[in-house]
């Protein structure tokens, strides 16, 4: 008879998983491409800079000129 307090164990699964070894180098190439291209159609963003010295506030906007869309929008306080 089984016990009410002991699980069973219906399958098990293996998994052996490699994670890829990623050079330093090769991860700010990638997060530099990120920042810098359209995550939709990968064209070159453009990035607009307004600085508001009496509120010490850089407001950054990027868009594609590919899709046409406001991919980012944040502002920065100056130090």
């Amino acid at each position: 008879m089984d016990t009410p307090n002991k699980p069973k164990t219906i399958a098990t699964i293996d998994v052996n998983l490699h994670w890829p070894k990623i050079e330093k180098k090769d991860w700010l190439a990638e997060t530099l491409s990120d920042h810098f291209h359209c995550v939709l159609c990968g064209s070159e963003l453009v990035f607009k800079h307004a600085t508001d010295f009496v509120e010490q506030v850089v407001a950054e906007e990027a868009h594609c000129p590919g899709c046409k869309i406001r991919n980012r929008q944040s502002a920065h306080r100056l130090q």
